[in-house]
C-alpha cells in the first residue's frame, strides 16, 4: 500500500485549478466605487451639522458617514495595491445603506416646527442611503465574482 497523496502531484493540482490568481486587481478597478462610498460619508458628517437634525437622526449620520469613509478608504487601499475590494467590507456598506433608508421612519426626522428642514433631512437619508447600498451591493458582487478561483471542469 503506497503512502502518497494523489493531490500532492504538482500536475494534477494544475489541471484541478483554472491559472488566475486570487485576490489579485492588476487594473486596479473599481477605485471609483470606493471614492464614492467616502465621499457619501463625507457628505453625511457635513450634512449632520448642516440641517441640525434630531439627535438620534445626528448620531445615526455622523456614526455611519464616518464608517463610509473608513470603510471606502480601506477599500480603496486594497484596489490601489491590485487586490480585490473586500466583500465583507461592500456587504456592510450595503447594509449601512438599508439603515440610511430605515432611519427616518425608525428614529423620526421631524422635530417640532422644522418644517422644510426635515424634509430635507428625510430625503438626503434615502437618497443616500440608496447610493449607499447600490454601491455597496455592486462592490461585494463585484469582488466576489472575480476573486474566487473555480475549480475547472472535469472531461
Amino acid at each position: 500500500m503506497s503512502n502518497s497523496d494523489p493531490y500532492d502531484d504538482e500536475e494534477y493540482r494544475e489541471e484541478e485549478y483554472d491559472d488566475r490568481e486570487v485576490d489579485t486587481n492588476p487594473t486596479e478597478s473599481g477605485k471609483w466605487i470606493s471614492i464614492a462610498v467616502a465621499v457619501l460619508g463625507l457628505w453625511l458628517l457635513v450634512q449632520s451639522f448642516l440641517f441640525d437634525p434630531i439627535a438620534g437622526n445626528f448620531w445615526s449620520d455622523v456614526i455611519v458617514g464616518a464608517a463610509l469613509v473608513v470603510l471606502g478608504a480601506y477599500n480603496y487601499y486594497r484596489r490601489a495595491n491590485d487586490r480585490l475590494g473586500s466583500v465583507g467590507v461592500g456587504a456592510f456598506v450595503a447594509l449601512l445603506g438599508l439603515w440610511l433608508i430605515a432611519t427616518p421612519f425608525i428614529l423620526g426626522s421631524t422635530e417640532a416646527g422644522a418644517g422644510i428642514e426635515s424634509d430635507i433631512e428625510f430625503w438626503n437619508d434615502i437618497v443616500v442611503g440608496l447610493l449607499t447600498f447600490v454601491l455597496g451591493a455592486y462592490s461585494a458582487y463585484q469582488a466576489r465574482r472575480t476573486g474566487v478561483a473555480k475549480p475547472a471542469a472535469r472531461t
